[in-house]
């Protein structure tokens, strides 16, 4: 096979083995034989190259001058004409037998760098696949090669040409190893202009200085003897989603919708809170006003249509139930367990809230309109005022402020309404009377005088009352005897003797004469009926208490007025605790009690008060029983001042509706 290349065999094949070494050793043939493949035909002086063949190595070995060398022959059966030696594309390429030594010092480019590297297989080459092929190591002697017998292997080489029409074209592969840090281009060692600094400050970027940045001041506008403005605010770098977003956001500005809120369908009712005090306001605190039952109670089937139509009205409604509402009490803390995202701070402040509005609507409406809607929404205001005065633990007299106003305004504009005009007229007379069972008159002056008392025209029956004894003409009589009280009070406080003149007297017999006459509308069985007997009992024992002082009795109790204490007792035991008539009991208990000389009589009167506290839920009860134990110690040490409980009341502090 060599034969056909040109090669001359000198010496035969060997083999190698491991224990052989590179140089000396034979080395064995590790080129896989793969089919023979026809020879290279030269036609018209071109060479035609076939399908490459798989490679041979051999040692030769020469003898001259007296030494042996060895060399490494490949020898190449055929190759493709893009494998040329330097990789480039010529048309007289052709096979070659590369012999070479490692240890010549013949200057040859391949061992420039100090030693023969190998080139490594070229990428571009297009070899056939389907051709088993295996690279063989480079295999360096020992011995030293003669460059001089290398003659005789390149006159053997037999010049090939590409095949034709081939024209492809290949790289140029540089020499030698890769350089470990790459030789530097001249457009890497070009110098890099230094882009302006934009973090200097104002001064500086203004003098188109060189800032050395310190701060607060930079170092150069102090050295310069000028002064340094600071440093422009950092802008905080924001990628391009957040860009992004804000650009789509200004985008949207421009487009944005409308705001819609919805308003509330009911005037003042906007959150859980005021949905709590609605709730309370419908449920409970409505009835407990009246006796007249829930079908009838003009608290809510008078005041609530006005309210939906008029705001004022809705929130003082809504302050009302809310300052009745006791946390602390059983139904308190169930009525915060239902709304478990409520409590009793936020609760406060919006029960404050709804009294500013309120009387800020009240004066408003005070200036503005006198519709009819406007006027019946200003009594029903009042209204809710003066029972708002009931939950004040320390209260002042504010109920008498609004008591004022609304006689000045039934006087200037009445209610058109014949069944609302009744409705405030009873309300608002029975509160002036209750009144005057507390109030000390103040300069002589009085609410309500017994020479202005008037009832409506729309009253025909006594039957058709809602409160007791201002329509049947039963707080008729308080109103005389408060007159009588009074009278005997200023000869008290002047010396007079005797202190009840002979025209109180007579006038007392005409007051007892009524009040033994006075019979109650509602028939027998009737809550209100029983009512009625206590509230006449209490009229009775008013007026006896009134014109018998205890410096005229030597403090030895009448059998009468014991008598009276002992069956008004009686009445106020019948009363079960969830009688609507717990509404009207507070006014009698109190005055019956003011009698109460026996020790004996005063643990009922304290239990009836108790009872009234619990159907109520309102703070006068605590206030009334504080008056009450007050008047019984001065009984107890028999001084003569336990006559004038309203003046008790007042040097105690305690001005209040006894209601």
């Amino acid at each position: 096979m060599d034969a056909k290349y040109g090669i001359s065999e000198r010496e035969p094949e060997t083999s190698w083995s491991p224990t052989t070494t590179p140089g000396s050793d034979h080395i064995e043939d590790v080129v896989r034989q793969t089919p023979i493949r026809p020879p290279i035909s030269i036609i018209s002086g071109c060479h035609q190259v076939g399908q490459p063949v798989g490679r041979r190595l051999r040692i030769e070995e020469r003898r001259g001058s007296g030494a042996t060398k060895v060399f490494e022959t490949f020898e190449f059966s055929m190759m493709d004409s893009r494998a040329s030696m330097d990789g480039s594309d010529v048309s007289s390429s052709s096979a070659l037998t590369m012999i070479t030594s490692a240890t010549s010092s013949c200057t040859d480019p391949w061992s420039s760098s100090g030693g023969f590297v190998e080139d490594e297989e070229d990428e571009g080459a297009n070899w056939n696949e389907e051709e088993d092929f295996i690279v063989v190591p480079k295999l360096e002697p020992l011995d030293d090669v003669d460059m001089t017998d290398l003659t005789d292997v390149k006159e053997n080489i037999v010049p090939k040409s590409p095949e034709s029409g081939t024209n492809t074209t290949a790289t140029k592969r540089p020499r030698g190893r890769p350089r470990k840090h790459p030789k530097p281009t001249p457009e890497s060692t070009a110098k890099v202009a230094k882009g302006r600094s934009k973090t200097g400050c104002i001064t500086c970027r203004k003098r188109k200085k060189k800032c050395d940045e310190a701060k607060p001041g930079c170092m150069n506008c102090k050295k310069n003897a000028v002064e340094c403005e600071g440093y422009p605010p950092t802008t905080r770098w924001k990628s391009g989603k957040e860009k992004a977003e804000e650009a789509r956001l200004r985008r949207a500005g421009t487009f944005s919708l409308p705001k819609i809120s919805l308003p509330p369908m009911i005037n003042g009712v906007e959150t859980e809170g005021d949905r709590m005090f609605f709730q309370h306001y419908i449920t409970r605190l409505s009835l407990i006003f009246t006796c007249e039952g829930e079908q009838e109670s003009a608290f809510k089937h008078m005041l609530l249509p006005i309210a939906l139509h008029h705001e004022g009205l809705m929130h003082s409604i809504l302050a009302l139930s809310s300052k009745h509402i006791d946390y602390r009490s059983d139904y308190g803390r169930n009525f915060l367990q239902q709304h478990p995202g409520m409590d009793v701070k936020t609760l406060e402040e919006r029960s404050q809230f709804h009294h500013d509005q309120a009387v800020m609507e009240l004066v408003r409406q005070e200036k503005e309109g006198d519709s009819n809607i406007v006027t019946a929404a200003t009594y029903g205001q009042i209204l809710c005022l003066v029972l708002q005065t009931l939950s004040d633990s320390n209260p002042n007299g504010q109920h008498r402020f609004h008591l004022q106003h609304y006689q000045r305004l039934i006087k200037e504009s009445p209610p058109e309404d014949g069944d609302f005009l009744k409705f405030i007229h009873e309300f608002f007379q029975y509160h002036i009377c209750a009144d005057e069972l507390i109030a000390l008159p103040q300069f002589g002056t009085r609410l309500l005088a017994s020479d202005e008392w008037e009832l409506p025209n729309t009253v025909l029956q006594p039957s058709s009352v809602c409160l007791l004894g201002i329509s049947d003409s039963l707080f008729l009589y308080m109103s005389k005897i408060t007159t009588i009280r009074n009278k005997i009070r200023e000869n008290m406080e002047r010396g007079i003797d005797p202190v009840v003149d002979y025209t109180s007297l007579y006038r007392a017999a005409e007051i007892d004469a009524g009040i033994r006459e006075w019979t109650p509308a509602w028939p027998e069985g009737d809550s209100r009926d029983l009512a009625g007997l206590l509230y006449k009992q209490m009229m009775w024992v008013y007026l006896w208490r009134t014109i018998y002082p205890a410096k005229t009795t030597n403090w030895k109790p009448d059998p009468r007025i014991t008598q009276a204490v002992d069956d008004g007792l009686l009445l106020l035991n019948a009363f079960g605790p969830r009688d609507p008539s717990q509404t009207l009991i507070l006014a009698p208990a109190f005055v019956i009690g003011c009698a109460a000389f026996e020790p004996a009589q005063r643990d009922p009167i304290r239990k009836a008060i108790g009872t009234v506290k619990a159907y109520m839920e309102y703070k006068n009860s605590d206030t009334a029983l504080e008056v009450l134990e007050e008047v019984w110690r001065l009984m107890d040490a028999k001084d003569e001042k336990s006559w004038d409980w309203q003046r008790i009341a007042h040097d105690m502090g305690m001005d209040f509706l006894a209601t």
